[in-house]
């Protein structure tokens, strides 16, 4: 929180395993990723392909320790209610929801050694959502503005329309199908990928 108040943005992967947590597991009740459940950073999930859709590694779902922040109030409670009764009992509808937003998360080509070679998970997302913000606040700093900081009350505001809603996928584990994605926000994909044209003008750069 500290962080954020100062100008700095915090992004961390929502977890590689679906609604089982950070790696597939046998599991009864869906176990919610740490760090993504704390609501000053920014969670981000994973997609695939174009037109992208969810990626089923991309860890999401509700915190079991913090409570919904207001500033996700009304996207999470109108995705519960299109969500019924499906995996009723299996998370904390009042929790902190997760992921955020989402990126890139399958064939994600890497470097090493001077051999290029493909890797996936939410932790390729995470760069790759951050380096997009990393470039806003580069122009931002160039107009003479402050930088971002804390993103999550903007996102869920302003900055939703300018990102790219993943409305297909799912995040199974538990034996169950997981999540589904659907318009709007979700707990696999989030408020959707970063559309850099549109990020600009909504953070206010011409």
């Amino acid at each position: 929180m500290q962080l954020g108040a100062l100008g700095t943005s915090i992004l961390f992967a929502s977890g590689d395993g679906g609604v089982s947590g950070s790696q597939s597991q046998s599991c009864r009740t869906f176990i919610p990723t740490f760090p993504s459940g704390c609501p000053f950073l920014t969670s981000v999930g994973a997609t695939t392909g174009i037109t992208e859709t969810a990626a089923s590694v991309s860890s999401g779902g509700f915190s079991n320790i913090f409570a919904r922040p207001s500033y996700q109030s009304s996207v999470v409670s109108t995705y519960l209610t299109t969500l019924g009764t499906m995996n009723s009992g299996k998370f904390n509808t009042s929790g902190r929801a997760f992921p955020d937003v989402s990126a890139q998360g399958e064939n994600v080509e890497i470097i090493v050694g001077g051999s290029a070679g493909t890797v996936a998970g939410t932790s390729c997302s995470s760069p790759i959502f951050a380096s997009v913000i990393a470039l806003l606040n580069d122009e931002l700093a160039e107009a003479g503005k402050s930088p971002l900081g804390f993103l999550n009350p903007f996102l869920y505001s302003t900055g939703a329309s300018a990102l790219n809603d993943v409305t297909t996928g799912s995040n199974p584990g538990c034996s169950t199908n997981g999540f589904p994605a659907r318009a709007g926000w979700d707990p696999v994909t989030g408020l959707g990928t970063p559309n850099y044209a549109k990020l600009r003008t909504a953070v206010g750069l011409s």
